[in-house]
């Protein structure tokens, strides 16, 4: 809990701030009941909020549970406020439906305020130590509830005198202006001066090593690491690391980092994973969860094939018994017994299992579970950290929600970012401005609404600011720590107003990210100017070594190349030969329907209803069947479809793999074709290398001739360009499989050898039909590309053949993404889309260099 005001130690005269623990010591203020109010909430619903909560129970949970400590705090002595007080209205049900629920709270209340209501109702004399207030220190803005406190420690223990306040900074410069009040009606405008200065870096962890290393030399200077202060709104463990690396003492961090609760987490993961469909996410959060039995490796390892689409957590085999847990773990519960047995079993053989059990609320008795009502009642702790440890001689660390507390001569915003200084103000998620006005007539409870957020936002700017006596250096992160643009502060704007002659305030931001190291402001930054890179190569060259043969299979024979890792060469050397070492990307990102995805939907959906030998289906089986079929793919591809909040676009892919399949219906009629081969695996010898690969269907024409179909989630016009460009590669790569064929028993291909083959790109989004080596009907719909799609491929292709065999890997040109767009007509996304490492080998070339 924020105390906003300071107090005094009798002894020392030290004026600091209350914590939490400090007042709690003080008072002996007995331990109070958990502060839960999201159980309360769920386990008996206000009409107020109750279909809030049945359509969006996290952001209902969430917006009233705010609402309710605003109204908490609003109360001068934290006692339960009667009901009724506001005539019937909007405003009164919902005051009271607020009223209610603290009142079935019991004697909980916020972190914090427990003590605080123990000093209100304590009697005088019975502090372990006096505990005088500072004069004046109170933040005019403070709710009733603090402002209460205060008054309670002046009547017992009397006010010191503050420090002598005034505009801190000196006379004339830019700080002094802003010091009057950054949203004053007149701000002396002047040339800027050394007292405010605006830095743009790269990311907050930059931010955070520039502050730091401004603060050394500071103290390199002279100044005393008191009397410099750094601010942020943000996780202080970046300026953490960066201070101790620079080894400049904080005053104000905490004794410990914030902790997660872990127990709770994974008792939600567990009810998640329970519920289908399960979100791969949430198994490999499970797999990695420290109450798990296996190693942290083993559980990366885990997470890892989860998120790669393996689920059967082989990696566990060697363990029976962690592989009988993981079994548990994965499997879904379709009744409350089977989610009490399964849940059992599981916390019996996890770190802490009786604590995650007691967090699950699983109610007895039979039937399905209520997935919403038991997700509502898991409870997860907030991040906890102890209170800050503040001492004299650090650097004062401050955060942007609270007022300073011990005035500066340097300051230090580490982020200067939209929404903070001034912090953005929100709107009471209960009540409108009118109404809290209403409620203050009648009540004399003083809510906060967006305009007492917006005043008490720019009062604490104001207050910040005013600390400082020297200078303000502003801090702007272009981008947060996943790489999300930022903007600058709308406080950017405010301080731009002390400065003459700004048209645009970002004009004020010096770019240190586009900056050489040895013309930054701070001299103990500057770094060692790096060696001039060396051009890239052409090519990087492995002498002696066959790269064709870097996979091999268990008998040490080499393993055949795909169509797909060949179309990747084609693109990228270097992309193909990382995937040879399994050396791709492996980020992870939360399930969603991308074209892979619907890709591979639509191409299970016509395997199980274009069956090899069996007659083309009429429409209205076709119908069912597509129906049937969707939904067992869904099971297999994409159960997280499955899920209400996929229900537009579940219903839309059904929609078109119905109509992809019903224009592929009237194509095979037309053709007259029957289906001989269905997801069929191909093996044979094109280019001088082994190639395995499965084709998506084979058919069979009344004249003899074979078609291999390539089935595309895609349009026509894409692939007629490429087609139209001879650079076409993978249908041509099956059809020499069957023409130098690779034989196993039982491998399925004695139909296809000695036959005439063409090829066919059947493009599902709006049923194109594009042939190759094919003789066409007139009045066909399909649309012949004539003999030479491939030539300019395989011509390519044959060439980066030859150079891994000799050990040569080309590197990419800055030149080849437009050629392959423009020239051979297909976006090359080993290239777009692929590894960092792809595009970091990439060399510059001039632009007409071929």
């Amino acid at each position: 809990m924020f105390y906003p005001f300071l107090v005094a130690d009798p002894r020392s005269g030290l004026q600091y701030r209350l914590s939490d623990t400090g007042l709690t010591e003080l008072s002996l203020a007995p331990k109070v009941p958990e502060w839960a109010p999201g159980r309360a909430i769920a386990d008996a619903p206000d009409p107020v909020w109750q279909e809030s909560l049945a359509n969006a129970p996290v952001e209902t949970i969430s917006a009233v549970t705010a609402a309710l400590e605003g109204l908490v705090l609003a109360t001068p002595d934290l006692r339960v406020p009667a009901a009724g007080m506001v005539a019937d209205s909007r405003a009164g049900r919902h005051l009271d439906a607020l009223i209610g629920l603290w009142g079935r709270m019991g004697d909980a209340l916020p972190d914090g305020l427990a003590p605080v209501r123990h000093v209100l109702d304590l009697p005088h004399g019975r502090f372990l130590d006096p505990v005088p207030v500072v004069q004046g220190s109170l933040d005019p803005h403070a709710p009733a509830a603090m402002a209460a406190l205060f008054a309670r420690l002046e009547r017992e223990f009397g006010a010191v005198a503050p420090p002598a306040r005034a505009r801190a900074a000196e006379k004339g410069t830019r700080l002094h202006a802003l010091q009057g009040g950054v949203a004053a009606a007149e701000v002396d405008a002047a040339v800027q001066d050394h007292s405010v200065a605006l830095y743009g870096l790269r990311d907050l962890a930059a931010c955070a090593d520039f502050a730091a290393a401004r603060a050394r030399a500071l103290i390199e200077g002279g100044v005393p690491a008191r009397e410099i202060a750094v601010l942020t709104g943000s996780d202080p463990r970046q300026l953490a690391r960066a201070f101790a690396g620079q080894g400049v003492p904080l005053s104000g961090l905490s004794a410990s980092l914030p902790e997660r609760d872990i127990i709770g987490e994974t008792a939600l993961h567990l009810a998640l994973a329970k519920r289908p469909p399960t979100p791969a996410m949430v198994l490999a959060s499970l797999a990695l969860s420290p109450l798990m039995p296996w190693s942290a490796q083993t559980g990366r390892d885990l997470a890892e094939s989860l998120m790669g689409g393996d689920f059967r957590g082989e990696v566990l085999s060697p363990t029976p018994a962690h592989k009988e847990l993981w079994t548990d773990i994965r499997a879904a519960a379709g009744s409350l017994a089977q989610l009490r047995f399964l849940i059992d079993r599981i916390c019996d053989r996890i770190t802490q299992g009786a604590e995650v059990r007691a967090r699950l609320p699983f109610p007895p008795g039979e039937g399905s579970p209520d997935w919403e009502a038991i997700l509502r009642g898991i409870q997860i702790a907030p991040q906890s950290t102890l209170d800050p440890e503040r001492n004299l001689e650090g650097v004062s660390l401050w955060s942007a929600q609270e007022s300073p507390w011990r005035p500066c001569r340097h300051l230090i915003v580490t982020d200067f970012t939209d929404g903070l200084y001034p912090t953005r103000p929100r709107a009471n998620p209960m009540f409108l401005d009118s109404e809290i006005a209403r409620i203050r007539e009648a009540t004399d409870l003083h809510l906060r609404g967006r305009a007492e957020g917006l005043a008490q936002a720019l009062s604490l700017f104001d207050q910040q600011l005013q600390s400082a006596s020297g200078s303000v250096t502003f801090l702007i992160p272009w981008r947060d720590l996943s790489g999300a643009r930022l903007q600058p502060s709308a406080g950017l704007s405010l301080v731009a107003r002390a400065i003459a002659g700004v048209e645009d305030a970002t004009h004020l931001i010096q770019d240190l990210s586009r900056t050489l190291p040895g013309d930054w402001p701070v001299a103990y930054h500057r770094l060692t100017a790096l060696p001039d890179p060396h051009d890239l190569p052409e090519a990087l060259d492995f002498p002696g070594r066959d790269l064709l043969a870097l996979r091999r299979k268990d008998d040490g024979t080499t393993k055949p190349q795909s169509p797909s890792r060949l179309e990747t060469l084609l693109v990228s050397p270097l992309a193909w030969l990382l995937a040879e070492v399994e050396a791709e990307d492996m980020s992870w990102s939360a399930e969603e329907l991308d074209v892979m995805t619907k890709g591979s939907i639509a191409h299970d959906v016509f395997e199980h209803v274009f069956l090899k030998d069996q007659p083309i289906p009429e429409r209205a089986a076709l119908t069912d069947a597509v129906a049937a079929a969707y939904d067992r793919a869904l099971t297999r591809h994409a159960g997280f479809l499955r899920s209400a909040s996929w229900d537009l676009e579940r219903q839309g892919l059904e929609r078109e793999i119905l109509q992809a399949a019903l224009r592929w219906r009237d194509h095979l009629l037309a053709l007259g074709a029957k289906i001989i081969g269905n997801e069929i695996w191909l093996s044979g010898e094109a280019h001088g290398i082994n190639l395995h690969g499965k084709a998506d269907a084979i058919l069979e024409l009344p004249d003899g001739v074979l078609l291999i179909v390539d089935h595309k989630k895609s349009g026509t016009s894409a692939r007629r360009k490429r087609m139209d460009a001879g650079w076409d590669l993978q249908a041509a790569l099956y059809r020499d499989m069957i023409a130098r064929p690779i034989r196993r028993e039982g491998d399925g291909m004695d139909p296809l050898i000695g036959r005439e083959v063409g090829i066919a790109y059947h493009l599902m989004n709006d049923g194109g039909l594009l042939t190759s080596g094919l003789a066409l009907a007139e009045g066909s719909q399909a649309r012949d590309m004539g003999d030479a799609v491939n030539a300019a491929a395989v011509g390519r292709l044959a060439g980066r053949i030859s150079e891994l065999g000799a050990g040569r890997v080309v590197l990419n040109t800055t030149a080849d993404e437009g050629f392959f767009k423009k020239e051979a007509g297909f976006t090359p996304y080993a290239l777009t889309d692929g590894s960092a490492l792809v595009t970091a080998f990439i060399r510059q070339v001039e632009e007409d260099q071929p």
